[in-house]
């Protein structure tokens, strides 16, 4: 998709320079660098409500049940992180620290939030995954 988009982007509008959030101007070599890093770390922030997905599609036997129990978790999960009145658990949300990939796009990249968001889906994919792998050893799938 981030190859998509940016030959999309190329044959729209012109190719130079980028200039970062912090305002700081880089080569476009180096944009083209925090892109793919950037895509990076999207796909990555995702992992921990994949294997949340993954684990809970072992607990039905309906695959659009899980699929909708998952959206509607993540919904919830959105949702909860906007109240400020639960900001003790907002950290642990797999969804909390979604949008640090913009800090790639500073001058110099501010990697605290990157790393914490990283952090929590290494934690979701080791439990929800663990969970998972542990669901589908003690189930019959052949049937």
């Amino acid at each position: 998709m981030a190859a998509s988009a940016l030959a999309v982007g190329a044959l729209l509008f012109p190719l130079g320079e980028v200039t970062l959030i912090s305002g700081t101007t880089i080569s476009f070599g180096e944009g083209l660098l925090r892109g793919l890093l950037i895509a990076g770390v999207v796909a990555l922030s995702l992992t921990g409500v994949a294997a949340l997905g993954l684990f809970i599609s072992t607990l039905t036997s309906s695959g659009i049940a899980a699929m909708a129990t998952t959206v509607g978790l993540l919904i919830t999960v959105q949702i909860l992180d906007q109240f400020p009145q639960l900001s003790a658990i907002q950290p642990y949300l797999f969804s909390h620290y979604w949008l640090s990939f913009a800090d790639v796009l500073r001058d110099p990249v501010y990697w605290d939030q990157v790393v914490r968001n990283l952090g929590v889906q290494v934690l979701y994919v080791a439990v929800f995954g663990s969970a998972a792998w542990a669901r589908f050893t003690s189930r019959d799938v052949t049937a």
